[in-house]
This record gives C-alpha cells, sequence and structure tokens, in this order.
C-alpha cells in the first residue's frame, strides 16, 4: 500500500527541523502490565511493552510522572496536554505548531480513531478537533482540489480577510471606552482575531502550491469505526508519509474514550466497561489486547522511522529528527486516577535510558511538564518552563 516516499511540496525540505507526534489512548492503560519492575537500560519488559523488545535503545519509559494540578478523573483527558487548568491554556503540541507555523502546509494535523482525544488546545482556549477516519486525512494531504474548490477557498480566504478587518476596527473603538474589568475580554477576543489572521495567511502562502504525490491509495474499507486493525496502521502511515513530505512536523494522533466493543480478536465488552475492570482475570485479558495493540502501532511506526534515511535530508533516519511521545492523561482508569502516568518517548535524537524512575527525593512525581519544557526546547521552541514546569527532564 506505502511502496514510495513523497514528494515534497515546497522548496524548503525541512532536513534539520525536528518533528513531534504526541500517541494517546485516552483511557490510559492498565498500570500493573505496563509499568517495569526494574529501572535501567535492561530493564525487563512488561507485557503491555513487550512489542518494543527490537527497539531497546530507541527509546525511554518513565514512571512516577504526571500533571500534580490535576485531580478530576476523565477530565485529565483534556489537561494531557497541557497539565494544568484554565481558559487560555495553550497545549504542548499546539506551542510547537505556533513556532513551526506555516513552513508547512499544516503546522499541525490531528487524526484519532474511536473518537476524539480533546487534548490539543490553541493559545486563545480553542480545542483542536481531530480528524475522526485516517481517509480524510488522506484527502487533505495528498488528493488534489479541483479547479472549482480552489477558486471557493480564495474568494473565502477574501471574505474572511474583509470580516476580519471590519472585526479589528471595531475592536480598536470598543477599547478606547473599556472598563479594566472588560479589558482582559477584550485581549482575549484580540487575540482569537490575530490566530485568525496568522491562520488566513498560511492558507493564502499553500494556497497554489500543488500537493504532494504519493503511491498510497487506501484500499479497502473498515467494518465500523472500531476496526482498529484496519484504521490505526492506516493512521500511522499517512503520518510517516507526512512526515516524509514535509507536509507538517507536529501530530496528534490515538484512540478515544468510548463504550463500544472494538473488533480485535479476543475483545467481546465495551472498552470504557473494560477500563473498570475490577481485576477480575477475564476483563484484564481482554484490556491487556487492547493495551499491548496501542503498543504494537508504536512501535511498528517507530520502527518505519528507523528504517527512513534522511537521504539528501542529512546522515540519520526520520526517528533521530521526530519525537515519538506515548500518554495519557489517566493513570489508572478503573480508580478514575490522574497519577503515575503512563509515559513512553522515542526517537528525537535523545540518548534514551530505558526505565526511570521519576520519583523525586521527597517522595513526590516528577511534573510531566518538566519532560514536556524538554521535548519542546528539543523541537526548537526558546522557553524555560512550560506551564508550571519545575525544570527539564535529562536524556542528553
Amino acid at each position: 500500500m506505502m511502496e514510495s516516499v513523497a514528494t515534497p511540496a515546497g522548496k524548503n525540505d525541512g532536513g534539520d527541523a525536528m518533528r513531534m507526534v504526541c500517541i494517546s489512548p485516552t483511557l490510559g492503560v492498565y498500570p500493573k502490565a505496563f509499568f517495569p519492575k526494574s529501572t535501567g537500560a535492561n530493564f525487563e519488559l512488561t507485557p503491555t511493552l513487550k512489542p518494543l523488545e527490537n527497539l531497546r535503545g530507541d527509546f525511554t519509559v518513565c514512571s512516577n510522572m504526571d500533571h500534580p494540578a490535576i485531580f478530576s478523573g476523565h477530565g485529565g483527558i483534556s489537561t494531557f496536554l497541557t497539565g494544568i487548568r484554565g481558559g487560555n491554556v495553550v497545549s504542548m503540541d499546539q506551542l510547537a505548531a505556533e513556532y513551526a507555523g506555516y513552513q508547512t502546509r499544516f503546522p499541525s494535523m490531528h487524526v484519532a480513531v474511536g473518537g476524539g482525544m480533546n487534548a490539543s488546545w490553541t493559545s486563545s482556549g480553542i480545542r483542536v478537533r481531530e480528524l475522526g477516519d485516517p481517509r480524510d486525512m488522506f484527502d487533505q494531504l495528498f488528493v488534489p482540489d479541483s479547479a472549482a474548490a480552489i477558486k471557493e477557498r480564495e474568494l473565502r480566504i477574501q471574505e474572511q480577510g474583509s470580516i476580519l478587518d471590519l472585526v479589528r476596527e471595531q475592536a480598536k473603538r470598543f477599547a478606547r471606552r473599556t472598563n479594566p474589568a472588560d479589558r482582559q475580554n477584550l485581549e482575549e477576543y484580540l487575540t482569537a482575531i490575530r490566530d485568525a489572521e496568522t491562520k488566513l495567511q498560511g492558507m493564502q502562502r499553500w494556497a497554489n502550491v500543488p500537493k504532494p504525490k504519493v503511491n498510497y491509495q487506501p484500499e479497502g474499507h473498515p467494518h465500523s469505526g472500531q476496526d482498529y486493525e484496519f484504521l490505526a496502521p492506516m493512521m500511522f502511515d499517512l503520518i510517516l508519509l507526512a512526515i516524509q513530505s514535509d507536509s507538517s512536523r507536529v501530530f496528534t494522533a490515538g484512540f478515544g474514550m468510548h463504550n463500544r466493543m472494538i473488533e480485535l480478536d479476543g475483545v467481546s465488552t465495551g472498552y470504557h466497561s473494560l477500563s473498570h475492570h475490577g481485576n477480575r482475570p477475564d476483563i484484564l485479558r481482554q484490556l491487556g489486547i487492547i493495551d499491548n495493540f496501542y503498543i504494537q502501532q508504536m512501535a511498528r511506526f517507530v520502527q518505519k522511522l528507523k528504517d527512513s534515511p534522511l537521504g539528501n535530508r542529512g546522515d540519520g533516519t526520520l526517528l533521530d529528527k521526530t519525537m515519538v511521545y506515548f500518554g495519557s492523561g489517566m493513570g489508572d482508569a478503573a480508580r478514575h486516577s490522574n497519577r503515575d502516568l503512563p509515559v513512553v518517548l522515542a526517537g528525537g535524537g535523545f540518548r534514551h535510558q530505558g526505565h526511570v524512575d521519576c520519583k523525586t527525593s521527597g517522595g513526590d512525581a516528577t511534573p510531566l511538564n518538566n519532560l514536556y519544557t524538554t521535548m519542546l526546547q528539543k523541537f526548537g521552541v526558546e522557553i524555560e518552563s512550560f506551564n508550571g514546569a519545575t525544570g527539564t527532564f535529562s536524556l542528553s
């Protein structure tokens, strides 16, 4: 299905640029089958992590990391990439997307199987929605737009630009008579306008640039939205093609929260019901199949990146230039716990350490935003602390 590397769409092939892929099962994983008991480079892989066996040295597993300010059960899903709550709290991936901007056709891309992740938030507090079908992602990336569609988009861009000009002038007049109580609301409003203007300018830049060509065609059809064995490999293959063609440098991908039966051999119970397993052996067996499948998909994707040389973009492989992060805002869905979140980081040119126990000398968990700060710095963002991080995380 995927025989060749996509041809880059623009002149800048991003050879030296870092990429970021954030993968999340929104309900987390069963902790006892995920976290290793030993630490260091030669730690013993647990049943859930077993698919990563051939990638030792390319990833780090962290235990005792979480968001210390989050105690909201399923609400932790929406704070997975922010670590804190608030009206205009930007998520880690969107801060990276702001930095990358429209150097690529899409500052970021978001896709999820089985339902949304609700994890990505812009600096103006707007939730970024995921595509629910990887085939829609294929259309956005590689299917050429018709002449009529291009013309319609150009007209829409012009109309939206005119509306923004009008709104900006109205906001300026309103600003002259605002009181302090209204000033914060006005600033949020103006931030949203600036975000919209940046988006319009980016869309104009790429409006007439042909999409890259690939020898890839989505074959067949899923049985349903829960046909993970069909949809998940396609999702990650398309992300790989998007990276190879430098169509985007920031991605979120994952698996949503629902109580439908996932189409995997051996699974016969609704997903959310399985997460509240009550330590029943049959339920844990089914949950283990799903959790193992998630890591299988990550391992398959990481291996493909490792097998993709940079070629004329430089020495090394795409894995050296791609941070692949697996995690969730749920630590133990059975208890609605947001403590000790599952964390695996692969690639990115880091010196990986196997399994690291991140419990502090005082017995507390390390803030996960410390790792996010390190990832953002690796991406190129000039930042000292992301959303209240207490430091960075050493992977050098």
